[in-house]
């Protein structure tokens, strides 16, 4: 067989991964910035509350860190305990404590994420975050996240597609200062 005609069917898929990687369907839509080369996204310091020790868990699976994330998961549970969120949000994190493996993680914060969202919409909030979007995870079903920052870091692949993802919208402080 010729590898020449393997190769054209394998540089397609590579553009059309990068094109749709970037297509946003968002007015807050910005500019990716260059990747960072040091591979490790957490934070010096995450405070003992139940929206850092999410955020922890969103960066150390941008770090690809499966360690960091059960830990951070384990954390969050514990305050969860104290305070019962709900079943999904207290399954979803436990899911993350219970696994070292960054796939069966990443479906997992994808779970809580759902459930989080709604949990923080509901509450006035202080903060300023972004609800922001990757339409390749999970095999082009797309997936959400919550972040403190504008800029994209991907928890659904980590290095290998960093700054993959748009910002959908604002939620919190954001969102009023748009108003």
């Amino acid at each position: 067989m010729n590898v020449a005609l393997l190769r054209f069917p394998l540089c397609a898929a590579a553009t059309f991964l990068l094109m749709a990687c970037g297509s946003g369907d968002s007015p807050e839509t910005e500019e990716a910035s260059p990747p960072q080369s040091s591979g490790n996204y957490l934070k010096d310091d995450y405070v003992e509350v139940p929206l850092d020790q999410y955020l922890r868990i969103k960066d150390a699976l941008v770090s690809s860190n499966a360690l960091e994330a059960q830990s951070a998961a384990r954390q969050l549970d514990s305050l969860w305990t104290i305070a019962s969120p709900g079943d999904q949000l207290l399954s979803s994190v436990r899911q993350i404590a219970a696994s070292a493996d960054l796939e069966a993680q990443r479906l997992a914060f994808h779970s809580l994420t759902q459930a989080y969202l709604v949990s923080l919409e509901s509450a006035p909030l202080s903060d300023s975050l972004y609800l922001q979007f990757c339409p390749m995870a999970f095999d082009y079903e797309g997936a959400t996240w919550i972040s403190r920052e504008r800029t994209v870091m991907n928890p659904y692949f980590g290095d290998e597609m960093l700054n993959c993802g748009v910002v959908r919208r604002s939620i919190g402080s954001a969102a009023r200062e748009g108003e």
